[in-house]
């Protein structure tokens, strides 16, 4: 028996350990990157790693849909929000109790979850490079990582909290609003944000390698947007809701997104129609918000006004010696 119980407390200790390397490697990893994004502006270069600007190389291969110049500002706020939930996945190492780390215990992000962050990290400050060095193609190789690794880390957030969320509202109910409102809104901002500059760059190999006319690329690019933000909304209000009814960064980032679009395309005497459209998008995006925003308030109200299952919850979780005392009186 004592030795089952030095094994276990063996493969504990591992576990920390390994967890607290692979968060360690995901914050140096976001430093990083943050420090060659920011090398890459017009106000850095050039210097020891780039010759010319990320900007000058958007202006080489330009798109309707190309973002304005102030849409880099975007990835200082997603790198900050990125970096703020990395550190509150330190503070939980450093936060224990009975039952070890509170990252830890229970597990809503193993140690694979920042292990993607860093992998993530990697191919952004590649794609820079390749970027930079005008490799449109390699780019647009290197560019599908960060998104789909992204949407992959959301479902393990998703699930794990899920499956841990009874115990957690009554153990540690500060924690699932940590982990929604900090780590899935902010990876969910990251990773749509990521996959709006994908198919940008998408459109561009589509364009300067296989030369297909503009107009049309960027007409894709925007039906892409629209059909991914349409699939999005249907999961998160009928097949996916519980998950996802928490997530309120998707909109606001692809609004953002699109107004980047909309003021470098927008002509007043030249009104184009991918600039119509990317103006309808931006509406269609509002009114989803609104109306996520809307029913998620309204389930909130009507949730709360449940008293009988609060009860049960805490009447569940009580020693079996207690639950007499809590029991209501017939």
């Amino acid at each position: 028996m004592r030795l089952q119980m030095t094994s276990v407390s063996s493969r504990n200790r591992y576990h920390v350990v390994i967890h607290a390397v692979f968060i360690v490697l995901a914050v140096i990893t976001q430093v990083m990157t943050s420090v060659v994004f920011n090398l890459g502006k017009d106000s850095w270069v050039p210097n020891a790693l780039f010759k010319t600007s990320h900007r000058n190389v958007s202006e080489t291969f330009p798109l309707e849909v190309t973002m304005d110049w102030w849409s880099q500002l975007y990835w200082n706020m997603i790198d900050v929000w990125s970096t703020v939930w990395l550190f509150y996945g330190v503070v939980g190492l450093l936060n224990r109790d009975a039952l070890g780390p509170e990252s830890c215990n229970p597990d809503i992000h193993p140690p694979m979850f920042y292990l993607m962050w860093t992998m993530i990290n990697i191919s952004r400050m590649l794609s820079m490079s390749l970027w930079e060095s005008h490799a449109i193609n390699g780019t647009s190789m290197v560019g599908w990582i960060p998104p789909v690794l992204s949407f992959y880390m959301l479902y393990v957030s998703y699930s794990n909290l899920d499956k841990h969320k009874a115990w957690l509202s009554i153990n540690r109910p500060a924690v699932i609003s940590w982990t929604r409102y900090l780590i899935q809104n902010g990876l969910a901002a990251f990773a749509w944000w990521s996959l709006l500059n994908y198919l940008v760059g998408l459109g561009i190999v589509f364009k300067y390698s296989a030369g297909m006319p503009d107009p049309l690329i960027s007409t894709a690019v925007l039906t892409l947007v629209s059909l991914c933000t349409v699939t999005w909304f249907l999961l998160q209000s009928c097949l996916l809701k519980k998950y996802l009814c928490y997530t309120f960064s998707v909109y606001p980032m692809l609004i953002l997104g699109l107004g980047a679009m909309f003021t470098r395309s927008y002509r007043i005497h030249d009104l184009g129609a991918n600039t119509v459209f990317c103006g309808l998008l931006m509406i269609l995006m509002t009114i989803l918000s609104i109306t996520h925003l809307i029913s998620e308030c309204l389930r909130q109200d009507n949730s709360s006004t449940v008293e009988p299952n609060v009860t049960f919850v805490e009447t569940v979780w009580q020693p079996e010696g207690n639950m007499k005392n809590k029991l209501p009186k017939c």
